[in-house]
């Protein structure tokens, strides 16, 4: 696999793995700025993410990941008869 790949997919994986976090942070910012501006107690939390989605992210970045990481490992790139030492 070639490194731009295995690169790109540990990144990728990465940031699926912090979507959920990042969400629920998003979420109560939103929240804490409604409430400073209406100055009100009730709110119905509507929009968070459901585990089954959460784990799907986690899972999806972990084999990313693995993938990445795996395959980098797997190949190595022919040297060139005038890179040879």
């Amino acid at each position: 696999m070639k490194a731009s790949v295995s690169i790109a997919l540990i990144i990728m994986g990465a940031l699926l793995i912090m979507t959920p976090p990042a969400s629920d942070y998003l979420l109560q910012r939103q929240v804490t700025q409604l409430l400073a501006r209406y100055e009100t107690g009730n709110v119905r939390l509507a929009g968070r993410m459901s585990s089954v989605y959460r784990f799907g992210c986690w899972g999806a970045g972990i084999l990313m990941i693995g993938v990445g990481v795996v395959g980098s490992f797997g190949r190595k790139e022919p040297v060139a008869d005038n890179e040879k030492d």
